[in-house]
């Protein structure tokens, strides 16, 4: 990965279990480049779910350059770290494509097919049951069965759990419902008289809901199991690196987990080498941090609730309400298969996602991004849900609407701020008094340079 604006750069590469892959030229660079010394800050950040190779180095450079004039002189002593990860994109989903055309099953499965390497053989029978649509309640069901397998990776939060009903609904109901949900002029109801064509088009969205639900496991995994402790392995001449996890969408959900994977190699508080997190219209439950919230008829903790701690520093969450992909099609999964007696309102708030409305919880402060000019003084220790709506706002994509609209400089301000970087204000934000989520460090300076 090339130097980007005077930030020296590196790739981190990972398999979908979460395991360092080899990817030379850039295999063991950054470990070797921290431990010589000279690089004190460590900005990482994720990709999300439903990015190409292109597409995923056009947003890294897009953020990284931006940080780059927020850091100034500092720049020099700073590092971009970009992870990669195994993730993957519907051809027609690309927001760069300006009129895009539904593509064939053999298309979508050859896209599919380098973010499941394990799976050939299924991706190959899915690509072609698609372009045949047999009329045939046996071929459906197989179709079924054969999109559930690609669903090999664990949830790991009860709050993110939702789609998997999806795995077990009844296959002609749930392509019904899925091919109302990809086209609303669509009836709900299995229709038979069309050569069953309808219940196809559903089948080709719950392809694309089953893909999604892996990649959300799957970030959570390689988050927890890769990231977190390569993190807690980095050494500097005099100590560790500071580290500010930046992730987008489902790239904010395995930064995010990263936290679960230094919990128990690194102390809390200000030992821990973690001084920012920061959640771009993040693809994970919007009770993530919650100390509690409903679940059922039950009361849970966020799964994340408990290493919040690992943060010395602010944690960071944009939201906008244009994001149609977070707004939409996130909680979607679980709607396809509701449990009984239950709204699609109180679905869509169980389900939710942080990128749409925000961290959800009563230690949560709320403020709307400004002009980047402007600055922020973050508290350490305290959540803070960022209002985008009027910035992360074009429409991109039917599918998505503006979920990537992210590259802007009042998007990185607040992260380069929550780094201890760039122009404050001269008056704290807002705080909640019982906030934050680490106990004991309300107010306090997460950084003695001093936002």
């Amino acid at each position: 990965m090339p130097e980007i604006a005077g930030l020296s750069s590196f790739e981190v590469h990972f398999d979908e279990r979460g395991k360092l892959a080899q990817a030379p030229p850039d295999a063991g660079r950054l470990p070797t480049a921290i431990s010589a010394g000279g690089l004190d800050d460590l900005f990482v950040f994720a990709h999300g779910w439903n990015a190409g190779t292109a597409s995923a180095q056009a947003t890294e450079a897009a953020i990284f350059t931006l940080l780059a004039e927020q850091l100034g002189a500092h720049r020099q002593h700073c590092a971009a770290v970009a992870i990669r990860w195994p993730s993957l994109l519907f051809p027609e989903d690309d927001p760069r494509t300006p009129k895009p055309t539904p593509s064939s099953g053999a298309m979508l499965a050859s896209a599919l097919a380098p973010a499941f390497p394990r799976s050939a053989f299924q991706l190959d029978q899915l690509g072609s049951l698609l372009d045949e649509q047999p009329p045939s309640m046996t071929e459906l069901g197989r179709f079924h069965l054969l999109a559930s397998s690609l669903v090999s990776s664990p949830s790991l939060a009860l709050e993110d759990s939702g789609g998997a009903a999806v795995l077990s609904a009844d296959t002609a109901s749930l392509f019904g419902m899925a091919a109302a949900i990809g086209n609303p002029s669509t009836s709900h109801q299995p229709d038979r008289r069309d050569g069953y064509q309808s219940l196809w088009a559903g089948a080709r969205e719950v392809l694309r809901i089953l893909s999604y639900y892996e990649m959300k496991n799957r970030a959570g995994l390689i988050g927890r199991d890769g990231l977190g402790p390569l993190i807690a392995s980095l050494r500097t001449p005099t100590g560790r690196p500071r580290i500010h996890l930046i992730g987008h969408s489902f790239g904010a959900r395995l930064v995010a987990y990263a936290l679960a994977g230094v919990a128990g190699q690194a102390s809390i508080g200000q030992r821990s080498p973690i001084k920012s997190l920061s959640l771009i219209q993040g693809a994970l439950s919007h009770f993530a941090f919650a100390s509690s919230r409903p679940l059922g008829n039950g009361v849970h903790t966020g799964a994340l609730a408990a290493f919040a701690g690992q943060v010395d520093g602010p944690i960071l969450a944009t939201f906008s309400d244009q994001d149609r992909l977070l707004g939409w099609w996130y909680p979607m999964a679980s709607l396809l298969n509701p449990p009984p007696g239950q709204s699609a309102d109180r679905i869509i708030h169980q389900w939710g996602a942080m990128g749409h409305d925000g961290l959800q919880g009563d230690r949560v402060s709320r403020v709307a991004l400004s002009a980047v000019q402007a600055g922020y003084r973050f508290a350490n220790g305290v959540a803070y849900s960022l209002d985008a709506s009027a910035v992360i706002a074009a429409n991109q994509s039917s599918f998505s609407g503006a979920h990537s609209d992210i590259a802007h400089p009042e998007v990185i301000g607040p992260i380069a701020a929550a780094a201890g970087f760039g122009p404050v204000r001269s008056a704290d934000l807002p705080v909640t008094e019982h906030d934050p989520l680490r106990r004991g460090e309300l107010g306090k300076s997460h950084r003695a340079a001093g936002v």
